[in-house]
């Protein structure tokens, strides 16, 4: 299902409840709700220790990197070591009860999986003569960090549920505006929860707002043309 596909069937479904053809709803307001929602209840889903869907998982195929300084590092670098660093942001991930869900960060050919680490379980694992030597990778203020000997790294994959699924374009590199048109990007659900989906966000949106006065000046498309593409990060 395309965002542009989803915004419709919320606009419609929300249209029919008010008895109003016309609303002071934009696109983007709508879509912060579907977002909302689908994080909502793919959370609930992943909770229930269910699996999570490889048709909801985004990938980020080539994630810049380049050298960290020293005290941005969240642990020491180790001798004939460098810190790699994203250059942008990762996206946000789902917070699940067993926490972020990333699923995936390897190198671009898949050759070398990375597993997460922190600073405790990096210092624990360097005096492990069986687990020094293996990849691993940290988070910290949302950017990634690899500690990589040899040939430096331009590029990695990441996968993962991500709440927003416009952030992905623009954490491959795409500058505001020139990549990507927003409506014709993918909004990945599953199904059997699209439903629920797109009742819950038209639900909350017409308890926010029912009780707001109708402007006789506004119409619906005005309405629509408002979804931009957002901010690079």
């Amino acid at each position: 299902m395309k965002i542009a596909e989803a915004i419709a069937r919320v606009r419609s479904l929300y249209n029919s409840g008010t008895g109003s053809d016309d609303s002071n709803l934009s696109d983007r307001h709508i879509y912060a709700k579907l977002v909302s929602a689908r994080t909502l209840l793919i959370k609930r889903e992943i909770d229930k220790k269910r699996q999570v869907s490889d048709w909801i998982v985004q990938t980020i195929n080539c994630l810049e990197l380049e050298v960290a300084l020293p005290n941005e590092c969240p642990c020491a670098i180790p001798p004939g070591c460098t810190a790699l660093k994203s250059v942008n942001k990762i996206p946000k991930p789902v917070q699940s009860a067993i926490g972020p869900e990333l699923e995936f960060v390897t190198t671009m050919d898949g050759n070398t999986v990375y597993s997460k680490t922190n600073w405790v379980k990096k210092r624990y694992k360097s005096g492990n003569k069986y687990t020094a030597d293996s990849p691993d990778y940290s988070i910290k203020n949302d950017y990634l960090f690899l500690i990589h000997a040899g040939k430096l790294l331009k590029y990695i994959t990441v996968g993962g549920v991500f709440e927003d699924p416009l952030d992905i374009p623009y954490a491959n590199g795409c500058n505001e505006g020139d990549c990507i048109d927003p409506y014709e990007v993918d909004f990945p659900i599953d199904l059997h929860i699209m439903d629920a989906l797109i009742q819950m966000a038209t639900q909350e949106l017409i308890e926010v707002f029912k009780s707001i006065p109708p402007d006789d000046e506004n119409n619906a498309t005005q309405d629509k043309q408002v979804m931009a593409p957002p901010k690079s990060k």
